[in-house]
Parts: structure tokens; C-alpha cells; sequence
């Protein structure tokens, strides 16, 4: 039996479960879906081995699931700045980067735009005056602002502790960054004279990466000095430069979406996740998109292939596609940055159909209601309910409901997946096969996927090779 049959085969028992429930929602039956989708896009398979397990502490150098604590990352004095890259192309396949920039009063980036770039900004802390576009505003913790590319901006920090997050698409930005500045030991910015960055480093960067000066907009005759305190809440249905202020956006219960595909021309989703301590969302994977969490108040507990990782205000999560990962909120009051990217999950949060846009304030703290409920990965209503168990378990597999239950904007079925994998390639059952794949052992096979992945009636011993490798496996105990 190939890889390919293997996993059909496993997923067997989770299709039938679910089959007329999906066949309901959509009018299709999984056979119909299946005709219309390739095979890896209905069933793929996650990471396994060592390349599956997780990065602590460091940054990976190769697209890998990783965990970075605050202020970790490489480090780079750029004028009154320091700039911590948290993600760079060589960890992410050249899809995007981010950095963030700490700074003390008076340090200022000038104005300047990414040709190719698109970016998103979110204050971290202190109090900072950003220029977009020609407008000046006042932006604080939370504060967020959506830079397309060709979009002048500048920006100077105002206060102590300053400190903002730069997402931006591609590899093209931070090679400008580190152009600029030279090597840096540590996160926190020095007491440096000078809070303007020389002539010389600004050309470096223009001619090693995507950054290019733009003059300076005089300020028009009876017009304030005074940055404009940021107060939009309503993100707009349009590509183009916005801001927004903490808790804006369109908010669907615990997860408010700062930026959508409509924002991004679908390069990435933008979302604050908010709530109060729940069961969790158990181990899953995306197999054509990256996901990563950002931690900012409270503690999120997340779930990295059998690590449990806690992030808090600073701490950085990467999940590139096939990885598993899951996480609960375990405080009173949680919220994390996530930035999703490309933006083919949106559908997932949405339904299709409108959040409360505008709405402002904190998201609702039970996490139990609503499209996702307070997290992403909770099912929209109507689509099914609790955690369910996992496919080869015999039982409702909640992400294969999920996944065929709807479409994203490449038009194939959502892509979230619960674990394929219930057997791990160095079973003694699976090994004994020889490749061979006939009724009987198909049986015997399904049987004793089913006994190791929770059922009752166990009646062999399982190798100690084999206990290492389940212990790897998510259980439905997991998030209990």
C-alpha cells in the first residue's frame, strides 16, 4: 500500500462520519469534492520526523514551526533604533518578514515607501506619531496601519518603551533594514547621540533592498503641529493606506480582523484574537498557508507537535503550512496578534458573510460564540460543535466538516486539517505490510489504528519505539 492509498485509507472512517453531514451543507457528497480537488488539496499530509519538530529559542534559517521569546531574534542598530528581525526570508521561503523596532523619544525613520512591499504596523507600546499618506497621527498600543506598497510613510517615537511590529510581504524590506544600520547585541536601543539616520546608510538601503526616500509634505498654513489622535474604528472594503485604533475593525466574536483580502489584494489576513480561558483548538495543520501568533496580553498556551509553548506580551509563534499546531487561552483576559498569510482562511472566520465592523471596545470574553467563537480554529455555527475526534478515530472529524463545509478564494475547500498521520511510519503493524495492501490487512490495520488512537479493547503490547513516536500524536485530552 503507497503513501497515497495509506492515507485515504486512514482518513476512511472520519469521511464516512462526516459525510452526510457535509453532503447537507454544501450539496455535495466527499466523493463529488473529491473529483473537483486535487488529492493534495483534500488530503494532505502534515510534517513528520525531525523536520517537524519545533525551533526553541532561535531563529531557524529554513521554513520550519519555531518558538522566539520577547526580544529574541537578530538585532540591528539602525540610528536610535534597534531592530529585532523576528522572522526573516530564510525562515519563511521568501513569503514575508517581520521586525520589530524599539526606539527612544526622538528617534525617527523619514518618509519613504516599499515599492513592492506590503506592510502592516502595529504599536507594541509607548506612544509614537506615524505619517501615511500625508496625514499625521498620534498611535498607541494596539494601534494598527495598513502601508500597500507606493504608500509615503514615515515615522518617530515619542515616548519611553516605544515599540511597534513591521509585517511586510516578500523578501525585499528587511535587507534595506539591515542595509542601514550594522549588528547589534541586545533589543533594548542605547542612550546614542543623534536620533536621525546618516545620508549614507539611507542610500545603502535603497540600492540592497525595497526602500526609497520620498520628500517631506510641508505642513499647509493654519494646520496643526500636533499629530491626530488615531480614532477610526471601521475597516474599509477597499485596497488603500488606513489606520485604525485598538479594537477596530470587523469583529467576529473573539477574533477582529484588522485586515482582510480586500485590504491586502488577499496577500494576508490582519486579526486581533481575544477572550477568556477556554477548551482550546486542538492539534491541526493548514497545508497552503502560514500562521502566527503574536503574543500581547495574557497567556496564550500553544500546542507545537507535542511541545507546549507558552507566549506572552512579545513571544512569537510561526507555523508554516503542514505543520501541527493547536492553543488555548488560559487567563482571564488573552489576546494575540495573528498574521495569516496568504489569505485564502478567510472564509473560515467569516462565513461569507458580514462581522460587526466599527464596533470598537473588547471582544466578547467567553470564547464559546459566534464564527470561530474567541478563536480561530472554533467552528462558525452551524458547522458542527466541540473538538470532536480526529479522522481514524471513528468518530465526527470537526476539521474534515470544516475544510469541505466551505471554500476559499482559490476556490478549493477551506484549508484546515486535523492530524492524517494516526500511525507512525515505524509501526510494527503498518511495517509487517510489506507494501501489500489487501481486505484483510486493511482491516487489520484500520482495527488497530483505532485501539492506539483511543478505543477500548487494547490487546497487544505497544513497543517502546512505538510509545515514543504516539507520544508525539494530539489526543483528544490534550485541551481538556
Amino acid at each position: 500500500m503507497n503513501q497515497t492509498l495509506r492515507r485515504k485509507f486512514i482518513a476512511a472512517a472520519g469521511l464516512a462520519a462526516g459525510a452526510a453531514w457535509v453532503g447537507v451543507r454544501t450539496g455535495l457528497t466527499g466523493t463529488a469534492l473529491a473529483a473537483d480537488a486535487p488529492d493534495e488539496i483534500l488530503n494532505p499530509v502534515e510534517v513528520s520526523g525531525d523536520e517537524a519538530a519545533p525551533v526553541m529559542g532561535r531563529l531557524p534559517g529554513a521554513k520550519r514551526m519555531y518558538v522566539l521569546p520577547s526580544g529574541s531574534g537578530e538585532h540591528h542598530l539602525i540610528g536610535a533604533f534597534v531592530m529585532t528581525r523576528v522572522s526573516r526570508p530564510a525562515d519563511t521561503a521568501n513569503v514575508y518578514e517581520m521586525a520589530t523596532f524599539a526606539g527612544k523619544p526622538g528617534a525617527a525613520m523619514p518618509r519613504h515607501l516599499h515599492r513592492s512591499s506590503h506592510c502592516a504596523f502595529l504599536v507594541l507600546g509607548g506612544e509614537l506619531e506615524l505619517e501615511l499618506n500625508g496625514e499625521r497621527w498620534l498611535m498607541m498600543r494596539g494601534d494598527f496601519a495598513n502601508i500597500p506598497p507606493g504608500t509615503p510613510h514615515a515615522w518617530s517615537m515619542r515616548s519611553d518603551r516605544s515599540k511597534i511590529a513591521l509585517f511586510s510581504m516578500n523578501d525585499r524590506t528587511g535587507n534595506a533594514f539591515v542595509a542601514m544600520g550594522k549588528p547589534h547585541d541586545t533589543a533594548e536601543p542605547p542612550n546614542v547621540d543623534g536620533t536621525t539616520i546618516p545620508p549614507g546608510a539611507l542610500a545603502a538601503a535603497a540600492d540592497n533592498g525595497d526602500f526609497q526616500l520620498v520628500q517631506q509634505v510641508a505642513r499647509q498654513p493654519g494646520t496643526s503641529a500636533e499629530p491626530v489622535r488615531v480614532s477610526n474604528l471601521v475597516l474599509p472594503f477597499a485596497p488603500g493606506p488606513y489606520v485604525l485604533h485598538d479594537g477596530g475593525g470587523e469583529r467576529f466574536g473573539g477574533n477582529t480582523f484588522l485586515a482582510k483580502n480586500a485590504n491586502t489584494t488577499g496577500q494576508f489576513l490582519f486579526l486581533m484574537t481575544e477572550g477568556g480561558p477556554g477548551p482550546g483548538v486542538p492539534a491541526h495543520f493548514h497545508a497552503r498557508h502560514f500562521e502566527n501568533f503574536f503574543g500581547m496580553d495574557g497567556e496564550t498556551l500553544g500546542w507545537a507537535n507535542g511541545k507546549a509553548v507558552s507566549l506572552k506580551d512579545g513571544d512569537y509563534f510561526q507555523a508554516p503550512p503542514r505543520n501541527l499546531h493547536g492553543f488555548k487561552l488560559t487567563q482571564s483576559y488573552n489576546r494575540f496578534a495573528a498574521f495569516l498569510t496568504p489569505g485564502i482562511f478567510e472564509n473560515f472566520f467569516t462565513g461569507g458573510k458580514p462581522g460587526k465592523n466599527g464596533a470598537g471596545g473588547r471582544a466578547e470574553a467567553n470564547a464559546s460564540v459566534g464564527p470561530g467563537g474567541g478563536l480561530p480554529g472554533g467552528p462558525p455555527p452551524g458547522r458542527g460543535g466541540g473538538r470532536g475526534a480526529t479522522a481514524g478515530r471513528g468518530g465526527f472529524d470537526m476539521f474534515r466538516a470544516l475544510m469541505m463545509s466551505n471554500t476559499g478564494p482559490d476556490g478549493y475547500p477551506l484549508d484546515v486539517h486535523g492530524p492524517t498521520k494516526p500511525l507512525p511510519p515505524q509501526d510494527p503493524v503498518w511495517t509487517a505490510m510489506n507494501g501489500k495492501g489487501d481486505v484483510a490487512q486493511r482491516a487489520q490495520l484500520l482495527a488497530h489504528g483505532l485501539a492506539l488512537c483511543g478505543a477500548a479493547g487494547l490487546s497487544r503490547e505497544i513497543t517502546p519505539e512505538l510509545r515514543k513516536a504516539l507520544a508525539l500524536k494530539p489526543k483528544p485530552e490534550d485541551f481538556v
